[in-house]
């Protein structure tokens, strides 16, 4: 006759394995930090959150992915010619938009930049749907 094995160590190994498991996916749930803004010029007074919904938005406006002005691994670089256009244009529709639109107010969710926004000359295209003044930015 087998010797039947003591079900304390057979208890110990199978929480032991419960335990690797949720240890593991707990981990895997973990937000993950996002590394700090450097080189940030016109949305300087916005915080890290804010300036990457943005990032997100305009990224929609243009149709485009990040990799279209930043220099990926270095987001920092000035060294992409439509990061330094993108800069200006960031420049541009705040202007328009503390000129004309100061008692705008964005809902939840929606543009900081005001309630002109990149989507408004944009509209999902690398360069603005307008024939006026596209050739500039080209």
């Amino acid at each position: 006759m087998t010797p039947r094995p003591h079900p304390r160590p057979v208890r110990l190994g199978l929480a032991a394995a419960l335990w690797t498991v949720a240890a593991g996916a707990a981990a895997a749930q973990a937000p993950r930090t996002p590394p700090p803004l450097e080189n940030v010029k016109v949305l300087s007074g916005w915080d890290a959150t804010q300036v990457r919904d943005e990032m997100r938005r305009v990224s929609e406006a243009l149709g485009v992915k990040c990799d279209h002005c930043h220099v990926q691994g270095n987001f920092a670089s000035d060294e992409k010619r439509t990061k330094r256009v993108g800069r200006r244009m960031f420049e541009m529709t705040l202007a328009l938009n503390r000129g004309s639109f100061t008692d705008f107010t964005p809902a939840e969710g929606e543009s900081r930049l005001g309630r002109v926004t990149c989507y408004t000359c944009h509209q999902g295209a690398a360069i603005p749907k307008s024939s006026a003044g596209a050739a500039v930015w080209r």
